[in-house]
């Protein structure tokens, strides 16, 4: 059985969409949350700054699963797709799943994914 990893990138908001069209060709469910971005290296937006969470910069992070193999060529899609060379580009990380099920049909492992 292949091992399954889940692929996090945090981006910035104004290449969300194309990095979701590159994604959707090649993985088959991705999920999209904003967050904030706080710390050391963020380039906060002067509107973003409040007494209750510091600067941050408003990004994004699409999340997948895939098997192993696949992380390298998923990454490679999120990094070609939100590079704009500028500082804050974001970071992709890729994490082990020890387990997966698909709730309405109780498949698990890959058999979940698709």
């Amino acid at each position: 059985m292949s091992s399954l990893v889940e692929v996090r990138g945090i981006v910035r908001r104004e290449v969300l969409d194309r990095v979701v069209q590159r994604l959707e060709a090649a993985v088959p469910r991705i999920t999209v949350t904003r967050i904030h971005a706080l710390g050391t290296g963020v380039h906060a937006d002067p509107a973003n700054i409040n007494l209750e969470e510091g600067a941050y910069r408003d990004m994004a992070m699409v999340q997948c699963i895939c098997a192993g193999e696949r992380s390298t060529m998923v990454t490679d899609l999120i990094v070609q797709a939100a590079r704009t060379g500028r500082p804050g580009d974001g970071i992709v990380s890729v994490h082990p799943v020890q387990h997966v099920t698909k709730i309405r049909t109780g498949e698990s492992g890959l058999a979940a994914l698709p």
